[in-house]
């Protein structure tokens, strides 16, 4: 169906031609497509995209760091045409075998307890906030600077920028340095309910902090009896390498949020809970219609299936670690990430490099910092591409 941010279409006409939508359709388009990808895609296999032309492109984007999979995993395919034809959705009110698989499945993967499915990682981030100021009784939750949380009230509240005049942020909110000890020990204080990070700053641009950092985070919010919330959305299962990036850094947080790979494309998420944390909550507290849901469900149980038999977790670190070496070209100040998770800072803006790799047929994303690619391709990308995305690079920056 042919779309752009000028036009949108949808049906056929007697005579065989697109219908226009209605022009305010279009003009909420235009409004919300000043960072989109000039493409209209029909497919993918793998790592590749096609265009309805037929043109094909290396994803290096991963559809915001999504696709960890790629596209059409024969086994993914399967497991969710298979619960589609048995039971297609039932709530929480009611037991789900695949359910009930997929949480045990989430929990032996990431080390924690206890999970719990929600649909996007904006809404395991507002269960976490709520979770964190009921179970110590305190307003207060520490963010970071630059940091990224999704846009819904709550959660835009922790995160930094992205309000443009919209309310403020419900409860109160204050904002330290990523990575300055010394200004979260000043901000600490017997109100914070909790202190929520990501431990690599994805929308900044793959920022990491020091070495040991995230250790003493956790030390100083767990001797302030408030709660550490690790925002893994982007970073977890598997993204930079991975089951969850804060356990590899020898950090337990108190709540874990995933999302984005976690369905492989299919739209869940999850809070991971401690079991203090989990006893903490009651019946009725927290709710979703979708969350759970059994295609939901199938498609996490078959992603971390998929993950674990064709250990894509060794295969994102050594594609993040050929990334990290053969990107450093003329013109790329710094490299830096985990996994297929990377951030490369350029000596110019970064937009008008990304269009033109896209002409080169490389998608990559760009990020809040006007002067850094990222790069968040799917585990399966063959490491040639990787080689052939330098080329371009260097060619590019040349």
């Amino acid at each position: 169906m042919p779309f752009s941010t000028t036009a949108m279409y949808a049906g056929m006409t007697e005579n065989n031609q697109w219908r226009r939508l209605p022009s305010a359709v279009g003009s909420l388009l235009d409004c919300l497509g000043t960072n989109r990808i000039p493409l209209t895609l029909a497919s993918g296999e793998g790592a590749l995209l096609f265009d309805v032309d037929g043109k094909e492109y290396w994803d290096f984007y991963g559809g915001h760091a999504v696709t960890f999979l790629g596209q059409g995993h024969p086994k993914w395919v399967e497991a969710l045409r298979a619960q589609a034809a048995s039971l297609s959705f039932f709530t929480t009110l009611a037991d789900v075998p695949v359910r009930t698989r997929a949480a045990h499945a989430l929990a032996r993967f990431t080390g924690m307890p206890v999970a719990w499915f929600v649909n996007s990682g904006a809404e395991a981030n507002e269960a976490a906030l709520k979770i964190a100021r009921k179970v110590t009784g305190r307003p207060v939750i520490i963010a970071m600077e630059n940091g990224f949380h999704g846009r819904t009230m709550g959660a835009l509240g922790v995160t930094w920028g992205y309000r443009d005049g919209h309310a403020p942020p419900h409860g109160e909110v204050r904002f330290v340095r990523f990575g300055d000890l010394a200004a979260l020990e000043q901000a600490l204080g017997p109100d914070v309910a909790g202190v929520i990070v990501e431990p690599i700053q994805g929308i900044a641009g793959i920022v990491e902090p020091p070495s040991g950092w995230l250790a003493a985070v956790a030390d100083r919010v767990r001797a302030n009896g408030s709660v550490l919330i690790a925002d893994e959305v982007q970073s977890g299962i598997g993204r930079a390498g991975h089951a969850l990036y804060t356990h590899h850094l020898g950090v337990v947080p108190d709540l874990v949020t995933v999302g984005k790979g976690l369905g492989g494309g299919f739209p869940v998420a999850a809070v991971l809970l401690t079991q203090p944390m989990a006893d903490s909550v009651k019946p009725g507290e927290h709710g979703t219609t979708f969350g759970g849901g059994p295609l939901a469900c199938a498609a996490v149980e078959a992603t971390l299936r998929i993950i674990e038999e064709e250990g894509l977790l060794e295969r994102a670190s050594a594609l993040g670690e050929r990334m990290l070496r053969v990107m450093r070209v003329p013109g790329v100040e710094a490299t830096r990430g985990s996994g297929v998770w990377i951030g490369i800072e350029l000596d110019r803006p970064a937009k008008p490099v990304a269009a033109a790799l896209l002409a080169r047929r490389f998608i990559v994303g760009a990020s809040s910092n006007p002067r850094v690619l990222r790069l968040c391709p799917p585990a399966v990308m063959p490491e040639y591409a990787v080689d052939q995305l330098a080329e371009a690079l260097a060619a590019v920056l040349r």
